[in-house]
């Protein structure tokens, strides 16, 4: 499984519609709906866009189980 993590306000600058935001389950999105230059980054990256691709956002934990940075991540099995 390919995964790679962004910060929100990464995604807002690359031109992403992040709203609503996903949760630990995750959203399976159409990549062709996302802009073409972050689409074809993700691709380079390794995923595959003619599939759909599921986008989960997760909440990093610190050693003591207090919440940290809210990341999402984009991933294909």
């Amino acid at each position: 499984m390919l995964m790679r993590g962004f910060d929100p306000a990464e995604l807002r600058n690359a031109g992403v519609d992040i709203h609503p935001l996903p949760d630990e389950q995750g959203q399976l999105i159409d990549p062709h709906a996302l802009p073409s230059e972050f689409a074809d980054y993700l691709q380079r990256e390794g995923l595959d866009t003619s599939r759909p691709i599921r986008i989960v956002g997760i909440i990093g934990r610190r050693p003591d189980g207090r919440p940290e940075r809210y990341t999402i991540h984009f991933k294909q099995d």
